[in-house]
């Protein structure tokens, strides 16, 4: 009996010897927690209201194994309560997902939402963009992870030219190996305080190399570590493989909680573009694009567009997907019933001269202009239409104006000169001509481009611009996009609704109106609503807002007038209905709307 007490005590503190450093551990950890030590690794939290979500500003950090490097996304907002009638919309990808380097509303995603919300003026479209600059699949699988818990109803994928030198990619600087399985297991592990601890002492003992964190140089030279990579090579091959294997799971995650996902296939300049790093020998990226030059130029575009490719398979520093990615794209959207395939490159290739991607509708080696982002948009808008997931549009949309104005594209185009300056590009600045006079948005541009003005300082400047000038359409277009930057601002809505109307947009005033209306039902809401309503000759639609702003004692206009003459049109039009070409009704109906100042509806009533 003694000898088992013994024993006893001996397996007592042999447990408690092998457990006692993991309660230390998880101490730590707890306390860590309590301190606020280390950084958020939820994919949202909450905005300063308590009532919407946003994407965590820090969530990069879990990712980047060199903090100074983590990129930050989009602030978009959406509720933290879904509204029933809501199409919640996630869109995962990288830099040309996130629209660099226009940002803001020159993503194809804000560009797509415009196109929905006035295609389906009475559905709510929110479209979160999750895309950040530097990421690969490996940050969007984890993402994947998470998202499916807030509700959405579709996913938009565009990705995949990152999976070299994007964040724990291949040949990264921010690279803690190859092996998918540890990196995994490294992701998972950095939601732990301790370990984002061990990882910043770690890094303190290691040091960092100056380059990687020099700010004078372009994020794309402080992530490539390994900057050749030469084709087929086992480095190839491992981008290739980790590309497979997470968009493969990210699909799956969706596919099992049948979400429906649109993926696009990816583009990238082939003409415009000269290989960035050429061997010497018989996969010489350098000979292949000289050979499309020649080919080009005899007018042997097909010869031409293959050489071009050619080059971009052989350039070793590997900015620009391999041909293997979209090839993996297409077969993991025909594996899977809820997967569709969003052809985003032959879309490219049909608005390109003779098929063959260049400066058309690319900046540099692999972001969109404003035309390309605008075909992206269109491109995934023709597909989601034709998957049947969205009824058919109560409205044709011949052309879309979408709300961009000549500084965005400027802003654009500076950006690009000055990232072409250095590496990998190499090119000089061209020359200005000092005696041309710039433009105001040239001015504004130029500021924005060297970081003294925001985009969010820019918009107000012109749209002040804009009014004192007398140029409505571009301060419509100003105040539209800050209605897609902050959907849930009453002011935006209210002023870009008013300004639809004094310009004769009369839907597109209901929309804002309406809009505004949803989140604050107000009588000054329901009026400008019945004015837009009756523009559009709708006056049964308007009565019920006439009198909710009669019932409203503190309005300082009587609308009692007003709602009688509405009445009497309404009256008038339902027997209109049975006589269509009745002249004395045609007639009366216009004289009422000419009586309260509605001159666009009785044009439609007027005999001539």
């Amino acid at each position: 009996m003694h000898v088992k007490r013994k024993h006893s005590k001996q397996y007592a503190f042999k447990a408690i010897a092998i457990l006692l450093p993991f309660v230390f551990l998880f101490a730590a950890e707890l306390i860590m927690r309590a301190c606020g030590y280390g950084y958020d690794t939820h994919l949202f939290v909450e905005d300063k209201t308590g009532l919407f979500y946003q994407m965590n500003p820090d969530i990069s950090k879990k990712y980047f194994t060199i903090e100074e490097n983590a990129t930050t996304g989009n602030r978009e907002l959406f509720p933290k309560q879904k509204q029933p009638g809501v199409i919640r919309i996630f869109v995962l990808g990288a830099s040309s997902s996130i629209g660099f380097p226009y940002m803001h509303n020159g993503s194809f995603s804000r560009l797509l939402k415009y196109r929905l919300q006035f295609a389906y003026p009475t559905t709510n479209f929110e479209v979160i963009n999750l895309s950040l600059t530097g990421i690969n699949t490996y940050t969007l699988y984890d993402f994947s992870k998470q998202l499916i818990h807030y509700e959405p109803d579709l996913i938009l994928i565009y990705a995949g030219h990152n999976e070299y030198y994007g964040a724990l990619g291949v040949a990264s600087t921010s690279s803690i190996g190859r092996n998918p399985s540890f990196i995994r297991a490294f992701m998972v592990a950095k939601d732990l305080k301790l370990v984002q601890w061990t990882a910043r002492v770690a890094k303190v003992l290691k040091g960092t190399d100056k380059r990687v964190t020099d700010y004078t140089l372009t994020l794309m030279e402080r992530m490539a570590q390994e900057q050749s990579i030469p084709y087929q090579s086992i480095a190839y091959k491992q981008g290739i493989e980790q590309f497979n294997l997470n968009i493969g799971d990210m699909l799956d995650l969706f596919h099992s909680n049948q979400l429906p996902v649109f993926i696009g296939t990816l583009v990238s300049n082939q003409r415009s573009l000269k290989p960035f790093i050429s061997s010497t020998d018989t996969l010489n990226a350098n000979r292949s694009y000289e050979m499309g030059n020649i080919a080009y130029a005899k007018g042997d575009y097909i010869s031409a567009k293959n050489y071009y490719i050619q080059a971009k398979e052989y350039d070793e520093l590997r900015f620009r997907a391999p041909d293997a990615v979209n090839k993996i794209i297409r077969q993991q959207a025909e594996r899977l019933e809820n997967v569709h395939l969003v052809d985003v490159l032959k879309d490219f290739e049909a608005h390109s001269p003779n098929n063959i991607l260049d400066s058309t509708l690319l900046l540099e080696h692999v972001h969109p202009n404003l035309a390309g982002q605008i075909r992206i948009a269109e491109t995934f808008y023709n597909e989601i239409q034709a998957s049947s997931i969205l009824p058919d549009s109560p409205f044709t949309l011949q052309e879309v104006a979408y709300p961009l104005t000549s500084f965005d594209s400027i802003y654009g185009d500076i950006s690009i000169l000055m990232l072409k300056e250095l590496w990998p590009f190499n090119e000089p600045m061209p020359n200005e001509d000092p005696t041309r006079q710039k433009t105001f948005e040239e001015q504004v541009a130029g500021v924005c481009c060297v970081r003294q003005l925001t985009w969010y300082d820019a918009m107000p400047l012109l749209y002040k611009h804009y009014k004192e000038t007398g140029d409505k359409a571009n301060a419509l277009k100003v105040m539209e996009g800050l209605c897609l930057e902050f959907p849930y601002s009453e002011e935006y809505l209210l002023e870009t609704g008013k300004l639809c109307l004094q310009q004769e947009k009369d839907t597109e005033a209901w929309f804002y109106f309406n809009k505004m209306y949803i989140l604050s039902p107000s009588s000054e809401a329901a009026s400008n609503l019945a004015i837009a309503l009756l523009k559009m000759d709708r006056p049964k639609d308007a009565l019920p807002y006439i009198d909710q702003v009669i019932q409203n004692s503190r309005s300082r206009v009587n609308f009692n007038p007003l709602k009688e003459v509405v009445e009497e049109i309404i009256t008038l039009q339902q027997q209109l209905a049975d006589t269509p070409t009745d002249a004395t009704l045609l007639e009366a109906i216009a004289s009422r709307y000419i009586k309260i100042g509605n001159t666009k509806a009785a044009s439609k009533y007027t005999i001539i």
